[in-house]
């Protein structure tokens, strides 16, 4: 690490800084006596007007000066910066490549266990609603069997609602699980728009916050996607809802 060296070796040692402040300390009393001699001046003639603008090119002439010797106290740890920034940057691309490879995987396996969980779910579902169709042919009272009914009926939604892959821990203390996420696909934003104000006619604009989405801001436009999406709206005129699913590790 022959740069880092280098770069160290410029750092301000305490004579440096020590010197830094007592031009510092210069700089500032020269400024204040500058300043004085403006707030004390009167232009009423040539001769004043003339003396004005010999104040303002000394005052040019130090601002300069402190500007470029603070150029060249802060030149090295700059080029230190960049240096680092432009070293670290390769590690941490490949810890998030690694990140980006692996997830993919693990989305792709868990869409397929999803779904084959589902499927299993919802085979599981039909088998419960057998079941209490049996019972309840069983009950003496109409209000038996739907009460029956009602209770396989419950039991079968939350068997395929809770059908997938669930949170998983690993040998490391990490907690894997996932997180969706809905966005909306603008392709016509005047169709869109229009179907939005439609939406609103139509008595829903409780449902709508139209100004946070006419700028379109992330969080209310999202919320608003999901509901569609879960609504089992895919498609509005000039706009499409999507669902994604990353993953989430804690």
């Amino acid at each position: 690490m022959k740069d880092i060296t280098l770069y160290t070796s410029k750092f301000p040692k305490t004579a440096v800084l020590t010197g830094i402040k007592n031009k510092l300390e210069k700089y500032l009393e020269a400024g204040q006596n500058l300043v004085d001699q403006a707030t004390r001046a009167e232009i009423t003639d040539e001769d004043t007007y003339a003396k004005g603008g010999d104040l303002i090119s000394i005052a040019r002439a130090q601002s300069k000066k402190v500007e470029e010797e603070r150029t060249e106290l802060v030149g090295p740890f700059n080029k230190l910066v960049k240096f680092i920034n432009s070293a670290y940057k390769l590690p941490k691309e490949r810890f998030t490549d690694a990140r980006s490879i692996i997830e993919t995987k693990m989305l792709t396996w868990k869409r397929k266990e999803d779904e084959k969980l589902r499927k299993e779910a919802i085979e599981e579902a039909a088998r419960v609603e057998a079941e209490a169709l049996e019972r309840a042919a069983l009950e003496k009272t109409e209000a038996g069997q739907d009460e029956v009914l009602e209770a396989a009926g419950d039991a079968a939604k939350e068997i395929v609602e809770q059908s997938g892959v669930g949170l998983k821990r690993g040998d490391y203390g990490s907690s894997t699980g996932t997180r969706k996420f809905y966005s909306i696909e603008v392709a016509n934003m005047a169709q869109f728009m229009g179907a939005l104000l439609a939406n609103i006619a139509n008595g829903n604009s409780r449902e709508i916050d139209l100004g946070a989405l006419f700028t379109m801001n992330v969080g209310p436009t999202r919320k608003f996607a999901e509901r569609l999406y879960k609504a089992g709206v895919r498609t509005m005129p000039g706009a499409k809802i999507t669902e994604a699913e990353n993953i989430r590790v804690y």
